[in-house]
């Protein structure tokens, strides 16, 4: 596990690599790390980067990671704007146009506290520079279950791999650009904020962090609804349930390849929530949250990706077998005590079948 070294709270996303290989940290802080190499790194944006060897890990159970220092550091009024006009010119340059990465995705869907929907996905992603193919989806692997109660199911769309992947940078003339102070001298934060409200009545709102050597973004996050109670509430087809989204956030970070000096896709993660109201008479509502948590498990190469999956497709309708060979002797996706309370329930209750629906491939 990795922990802050002063509150020794777990700490999620930090990236876990040598030169060949990748990991990263669930929210628990756990992670599991696989290379023929005897080096490990582990980098989180604000903290001190360490670098180890496995004899040295395997001696403890928790790595502690210290926070950098806070310098506070003399106000000086720049055109913020202009930089992050250079910021976005030299993305040409500075992001890959074209590689193939092997990448692990955690699809959970929650009623409330309670998990129904999990999916794990180990596949090839080809980045291609075609703005209308501009990814390959190859599963290699994959394993997925639902358990609703059949009184209260509803059929749910999950984003697909255009969407997941796909997104956008706030343009400059429509959003205010705020720079604040980060613990970082290596890097600057900036935070946005639109100046007008979206078609949903919404302030989106977001940060970026930027290599201050290159001007590369290292990490956005991005925030579309500021204002969730406004927002009406639409009707599912041929039926009186109600639902409205209630937030819609995406994190994404981008590591360098030291080969090519150019950045790729490390980390996605994609938090999203609806609100439902089962019919006009319901006397409250209850809530629906997605996560989708994506991390690359190795370098980029130039291999080949064989497609087998659109990634127009929505990606809990994914139809592939399942290998209990590869997912008991994988270990880089550890399954959460969460997880593994949900899928003891799937197990206790699958002979239910007139009050669940269990739909999975394990």
């Amino acid at each position: 596990m990795i922990a802050d070294k002063t509150t020794k709270v777990p700490l999620e996303n930090v990236n876990i690599y040598n030169d060949k290989d990748n990991s990263t940290t669930n929210q628990e802080g756990l992670f599991v790390f696989i290379s023929g190499r005897n080096e490990i790194n582990f980098n989180l944006l604000g903290y001190n980067s360490l670098k180890t060897t496995f004899e040295r890990i395997e001696r403890h159970d928790t790595i502690f990671m210290e926070a950098k220092a806070f310098e506070l550091k003399e106000v000086v009024v720049a055109n913020n704007e202009s930089f992050i006009k250079k910021v976005y010119d030299k993305m040409v340059d500075n992001y890959s146009a074209k590689y193939t990465s092997n990448f692990f995705l955690r699809n959970v869907l929650k009623k409330g506290n309670s998990i129904v929907v999990l999916q794990d996905i180990h596949a090839k992603r080809g980045k291609n520079s075609f703005p209308k193919n501009f990814s390959e989806i190859e599963v290699l692997n994959m394993r997925k279950t639902s358990f609703f109660e059949k009184k209260k199911q509803i059929d749910f769309a999950f984003p697909d791999f255009t969407e997941f992947f796909g997104g956008f940078y706030p343009a400059l003339d429509q959003n205010i650009f705020t720079e604040v102070d980060y613990n970082d001298f290596d890097f600057r934060k900036f935070l946005f904020e639109a100046k007008q409200k979206n078609v949903w009545g919404q302030i989106s709102k977001g940060y970026f962090i930027i290599n201050r050597n290159d001007y590369a973004i290292v990490e956005f996050f991005v925030s579309i609804y500021d204002n969730p109670e406004v927002i009406p509430f639409k009707k599912f087809k041929l039926s009186s349930t109600q639902y409205r989204t209630t937030r819609y956030e995406k994190l994404v970070t981008y590591n360098k390849n030291s080969t090519v000096n150019k950045y790729y896709l490390n980390l996605a993660k994609l938090n999203a929530q609806v609100e439902v109201l089962a019919d006009k008479n319901s006397a409250g509502s209850f809530k629906y949250n997605l996560t989708m948590d994506y991390f690359t498990t190795n370098s980029v190469t130039n291999e080949k990706v064989e497609s087998n999956f659109a990634v127009d497709k929505d990606v809990f309708k994914a139809k592939f077998p399942y290998s209990a060979t590869f997912w008991n002797t994988q270990n880089q996706l550890p399954l959460t005590n969460e997880l593994k309370d949900f899928l003891k329930r799937v197990s206790d209750n699958k002979d239910q079948k007139k009050e669940f629906e269990i739909i999975g491939n394990f």
